[in-house]
């Protein structure tokens, strides 16, 4: 409010429930990633430019966005630093659990951006044993990265950090899938702080059950607000998307 109050009047309205006649005579439109900004929403408002104070902009429609002249922005590394607290503090919380030498296991980061970058940074800052995988990264850039099957078969602690893309040949989309699940090594410890439909979360709550041996974290869900209530209890930790 203090930042926009001299450009014009502020509305605050609940981000799930936003509708057309809501938006209808509004300029800009701030919102996080419960909603979904589209053609459904915006067509025939005075909508000009959109900002969503999140990484992630799977909720945005950004072919209508340049169809319609509409310029947006989006928040790169704004709860980086938050993010991995929450996993360092996860791993603490597992490690305590089970009595683990956190130093004694190999980390495997699926997605190197803001986030898992600044993951891997500590990681390694901890002089602990660190992989990294990121598809689209290791064909811009040199560096040091694995594949995916090379994390599933090493690592005995994977930390999911991707953009949720539904299509193409990078996409995320169930990533971890039923079969990858079940090829996690004994032990492993699985935590998805990125977006919820990066894991398969019905085929997850399947393998959970028939494999005492792994342990999930889990900060995001499909299908939210709504939660699979029997996955959150086979969690370790189940936060509600902090």
């Amino acid at each position: 409010d203090a930042f926009f109050q001299g450009f014009g009047e502020i509305r605050r309205v609940p981000g799930r429930s936003l509708d057309r006649a809501t938006v209808e005579q509004a300029d800009v439109l701030l919102v996080r990633s419960v909603t979904n900004v589209n053609r459904a929403l915006l067509e025939g408002s005075k909508v000009r430019f959109v900002g969503t104070c999140t990484i992630g902009t799977d909720h945005l429609d950004l072919d209508y966005f340049k169809q319609a002249g509409i310029q947006w922005s989006s928040a790169p590394g704004c709860n980086a630093r938050g993010v991995v607290d929450y996993v360092l503090g996860s791993l603490q919380t597992l490690a305590e659990i089970e009595g683990a030498d956190l130093n004694q296991r190999t980390y495997g980061v699926v997605g190197a951006g803001e986030v898992g970058g600044r993951l891997v940074k500590v990681l390694k800052g901890l002089g602990w044993n660190v992989l990294v995988c990121d598809p689209p990264r290791q064909i811009a850039e040199d560096g040091d990265y694995v594949s995916l099957a090379q994390i599933i078969e090493q690592c005995d602690v994977i930390s999911l950090h991707t953009p949720l893309t539904k299509s193409g040949n990078g996409s995320t989309w169930h990533l971890f899938d039923r079969q990858r699940l079940e090829q996690l090594k004994p032990g492993t410890w699985l935590i998805n702080a990125s977006r919820g439909p990066v894991v398969d979360n019905a085929a997850l709550r399947e393998v959970l059950l028939a494999r005492e041996d792994l342990q999930a974290v889990l900060d995001v869900w499909e299908g939210e607000p709504e939660v699979d209530v029997d996955l959150a209890d086979l969690c370790v930790l189940a936060t509600p998307h902090i």
